[in-house]
């Protein structure tokens, strides 16, 4: 009896996603230390009462700072895509977003310059994208955004969306992988749909 294809593929870790969070986490984490040895310096003894309102803001924003940064760095472990029987789930913290089949128009493998050509970013973009300089991720060309892209932009970097059309770029450490598992999960999808539209059909 042959074995039942898999219904869904494995989590995929979202690199950019986590290269966001890990470069929020590192600026508050500064910020925080900073703040802290700021706000909690000795303070003597005839300006104490004068100083004592600014330090305790310096040391609840300080306290604010290393919340954020631990955040960050709980947060870019929970942030993956996955193929599924139906849909390619793209999961972060804030946002669980679904793409049915329906909307995917091609998925294909690109190498990070080529989508993001160093010589048209600025600084900060080159900066953002030099540690994955020479990857490959993979090119999710969408015939429609599930939701608002606006929506996803305020949440997701720049640098995660197609700059020529509407898609995703899903960097992840085995692509290959994921296609793979995209591949045979959209192609079951794919004939489930013909299957249907022939059962559906009246008989003459």
């Amino acid at each position: 009896m042959p074995a039942k294809p898999a219904k869904k593929g494995a989590r995929h870790p979202l690199l950019l996603y986590r290269r966001t969070m890990d470069r929020i986490g590192e600026a508050t984490l500064i910020l925080g230390i900073f703040l802290g040895v700021a706000g909690g310096w000795p303070l003597l003894k005839e300006t104490y009462i004068l100083r004592i309102n600014s330090n305790v803001w310096l040391l609840g924003i300080a306290g604010l700072s290393f919340a954020i940064a631990v955040f960050a760095y709980l947060t870019r472990l929970a942030s993956y895509a996955q193929a599924t029987a139906n849909t390619l789930n793209i999961i972060t913290p804030f946002i669980r977003l679904k793409i049915s089949y329906r909307r995917i128009h091609s998925f294909h493998p690109v190498l990070i310059q080529q989508v993001f050509p160093p010589e048209k970013l600025s600084w900060a973009g080159r900066s953002y994208l030099s540690v994955f300089n020479g990857k490959t991720a993979l090119l999710i060309e969408l015939r429609s955004y599930p939701i608002d892209p606006a929506i996803l932009r305020l949440f997701w970097s720049a640098q995660m969306f197609s700059p020529q059309s509407a898609g995703l770029v899903l960097l992840v450490s085995d692509w290959m992988k994921l296609s793979t598992e995209l591949d045979s999960l959209y192609g079951s999808w794919m004939q489930t749909q013909v299957e249907h539209t022939k059962n559906s059909q009246p008989r003459r």
